[in-house]
């Protein structure tokens, strides 16, 4: 599924994160989420939450990833049944609950460009493939050298 995401930066004064200021971001998130947030993913360069916030009656789920060392988080809407204008209110939302500035958006149309370019047509593969191995059987055998 591809999903719909934003590029924060956090506004924080001491430039990394610490663990108490990914514990007061987990539990602002946890009051924009709908049956809690969970801390999938905590190593020492990134923190991940799982969470489902009700937008106008729909549950979305949404993972926000924070990185630690370059003050940064990806806001991730895991569904297609928002409105854009629903997705870019929810991100703004948790954007503002985590104290982060989005700097960057992505679109689904933009991904779905972006994959189709990156994805070879299985058509195209088979005709190399015929047409690499033709000529190996057309080869007439060298004549013996003596």
């Amino acid at each position: 599924m591809v999903c719909i995401f934003c590029i924060a930066v956090l506004m924080i004064v001491a430039g990394a994160l610490t663990a108490a200021s990914l514990d007061q971001m987990e539990e602002q998130l946890a009051e924009k989420a709908d049956g809690g947030v969970q801390r999938v993913s905590d190593t020492e360069s990134v923190a991940r939450f799982e969470l489902t916030v009700d937008v106008s009656g729909k549950k979305a789920p949404v993972a926000v990833t924070l990185y630690k060392e370059h003050g940064r988080a990806r806001i991730q809407v895991l569904t297609h049944a928002l409105t854009a204008e629903e997705v870019v209110r929810l991100e703004d939302e948790l954007a503002e609950a985590i104290g982060a500035k989005i700097v960057d958006r992505s679109s689904p149309e933009g991904h779905e460009h972006e994959e189709a370019a990156h994805q070879e047509p299985a058509g195209d593969a088979e005709r190399v493939e015929v047409a690499t191995a033709e000529p190996e059987r057309q080869r007439e055998p060298e004549p013996p050298r003596g």
